[in-house]
């Protein structure tokens, strides 16, 4: 029987977990105005890049005596170079050495805003950077993980929840998504693509859908649909690295589908959509490709995205097995929520992965080792399913 204190305490709950993730940090990053006599340290910036490009991860360490070293990862390049600032009332110039690689912000000063940011606008290229707090950072890296369980936890137990994050937010939030000069188009879909997944499971659980063959697949599809985006980013930038995650995800593509027609919806309190025959060895070739697709072609994302990984597999290994597809969906969905909501301190906050050719191919190469070893076990399934006159695999 439908109880309003449900809804009450669900609406209180979603805001407070909002709330947490994301108010006390954001006042504490831009707590410091910049002036003449600054001490700077370290800052981090991402600016989207145009289709193909993926997005670029700067940090600036500025050091007292004019000089300032640039670090810039994107595609296949990761770059470190020393350069020099100034600052003139509230223009911040950089300028490079001739030869320089790193020459974005050359002719190009940042703008420093009241707040003590720092605006960069290059035509196309626009972004923010913000004072990195290493402490803070790693708190905020750790907190990430534990909110989002505990988000997950809350929609698997409260339909009210979950209405009201998924079905009202991300219309209430969108003219400030708008606003806030996130371009790059992999993320709009993104967000939207698991937003919807989110709605879809949460109506599969709570009505005649959840019995439905065709509302199966649909679910299956939707994770189909979410590597098939990432499939699409890796052969876009072309690089080998790249390349090699982009065909281990089309080998996770064609492996997803084993046993989704026995999906169905839990007689429990919870009315958790499982997905008792998705194998583990599958969920741990995906996680290693996804995170290898962010960190190649988003580099400034990695460290969070490992976290929001362990977000959803966790839960689905030690919590309630074969909730795992509903945990990614629910975990990735209010992840990409939270970063639209607040995108410059989100970036401001990543950690520093380390990247150069040689880390690239290597994780590269095992994602696509790791997955077409699930895709020869899903093979020889296929062939002696196939040998005892029942093929179950879907």
């Amino acid at each position: 029987m439908y109880k309003p204190e449900r809804l009450k305490v669900s609406v209180v709950v979603v805001l407070l977990f909002f709330l947490l993730f994301s108010f006390p940090f954001s006042n504490m990053v831009s707590a410091n105005v910049l002036t003449k006599d600054f001490e700077f340290g370290t800052w981090q910036m991402i600016v989207d890049g145009e289709s193909g490009e993926g997005a670029f991860f700067y940090r600036f360490d500025f050091k007292d005596e004019g000089k300032v070293t640039v670090i810039k990862q994107y595609g296949g390049n990761n770059i470190e170079e020393e350069k020099t600032w100034q600052l003139n009332e509230n223009l911040l110039s950089i300028t490079s050495d001739s030869g320089a690689l790193i020459t974005d912000f050359d002719n190009i000063p940042f703008t420093v805003n009241e707040e003590g940011d720092l605006l960069y606008k290059n035509g196309f290229y626009e972004g923010v950077a913000k004072e990195h707090n290493s402490p803070l950072s790693i708190f905020h890296w750790v907190m990430i993980l534990v909110v989002l369980m505990g988000l997950n936890e809350l929609f698997r137990k409260s339909k009210w929840a979950g209405i009201i994050f998924y079905f009202i937010l991300p219309i209430a939030l969108l003219p400030i998504w708008t606003s806030y000069g996130v371009t790059y188009w992999f993320k709009w879909v993104k967000v939207y693509s698991v937003v919807g997944a989110s709605v879809w499971f949460i109506l599969m659980r709570y009505t005649k859908l959840g019995g439905l063959t065709s509302a199966k697949l649909v679910a299956a599809l939707f994770l189909a649909l979410n590597i098939g985006e990432a499939v699409t980013q890796d052969f876009t930038m072309g690089y080998l690295p790249n390349i090699l995650n982009g065909i281990a995800g089309v080998l996770s593509i064609a492996t997803l589908f084993y046993g989704f027609k026995d999906i169905y919806i839990e007689d429990s309190k919870e009315r958790d959509m499982l997905w008792t025959k998705m194998p583990l060895l599958w969920i741990i070739a995906y996680d290693i490709w996804n995170w290898v697709f962010v960190y190649l072609n988003f580099p400034g994302s990695a460290s969070a995205q490992f976290m929001v990984l362990l977000a959803c597999t966790i839960p689905a290994m030690f919590i309630k097995k074969g909730t795992w597809l509903q945990a990614r969906a629910f975990t990735l969905a209010a992840w990409f929520m939270y970063y639209f909501t607040f995108p410059r301190f989100t970036e401001s906050a990543e950690l520093l992965v380390p990247r150069n050719d040689f880390l690239m191919l290597s994780v590269a190469a095992i994602s696509l080792i790791a997955n077409a070893a699930y895709a020869y076990i899903y093979v020889k399934r296929v062939i002696r399913s196939k040998k005892q006159g029942k093929l179950t695999l879907v």
